[in-house]
């Protein structure tokens, strides 16, 4: 499969001051393709992640 078997991706930042970069890496990598999207502000697992991506993809 590639980015274009992408049909959601979830994105936990684990700080809102990330969102603009996150965006910016996000259309980077996905260009023109709009899987559904939902990003979440929240505590992660880990104190040193700053970022948790779920994809979920269909052939």
């Amino acid at each position: 499969m590639t980015l274009d078997n992408l049909v959601k991706v979830t994105t936990y930042l684990s700080d809102r001051r990330f969102s603009l970069e996150n965006r910016r890496v996000r259309l980077e990598v996905l260009a023109a393709r709009q899987p559904a999207l939902t990003v979440i502000v929240a505590d992660l697992f880990e104190r040193e992640w700053l970022v948790e991506i779920e994809a979920v993809a269909a052939a």
